[in-house]
C-alpha cells in the first residue's frame, strides 16, 4: 500500500533566503566601506577634518567624526563583518577562500 508523504520546506527555505539576503547586504556594505577607507587614506584632507555621518537602524542619529577616528572604526567594522560573512557562508555551506 502506497502512502503519500508531504514535506513542507517553506520555513527552511525562508530562513536560508534570509541568511542569503543578509550575506549579500553585508558584502555590499563592506565593498562600500573599503572604498571609503581607501579614499580616506589616499586623500590629502587633513586628519582632523570632520565629516557628518548619518547612522540608521533602530536608533537614528547624526554624528561628526574626524578622519583620524573614522579610519580605525572602518577597519574594525570591515574586519568584524568579514568574520560574520565567513560564519554565514559556513551556515549556508558556501566555501570561502
Amino acid at each position: 500500500m502506497l502512502e503519500e508523504i508531504t514535506v513542507d520546506f517553506s520555513e527552511q527555505v525562508a530562513e536560508t533566503q534570509t541568511k542569503i539576503d543578509r550575506l549579500q547586504g553585508i558584502i555590499y556594505d563592506i565593498e562600500n566601506q573599503k572604498n571609503v577607507l581607501d579614499d580616506c587614506k589616499k586623500s590629502h584632507i587633513p586628519r582632523d577634518t570632520k565629516f557628518e555621518l548619518s547612522l540608521s537602524g533602530v536608533l537614528r542619529c547624526s554624528v561628526k567624526i574626524s578622519i583620524e577616528m573614522l579610519i580605525p572604526l572602518l577597519e574594525q567594522n570591515i574586519e568584524d563583518n568579514t568574520v560574520l560573512i565567513h560564519k554565514l557562508a559556513k551556515e549556508l555551506g558556501i566555501a570561502i577562500k
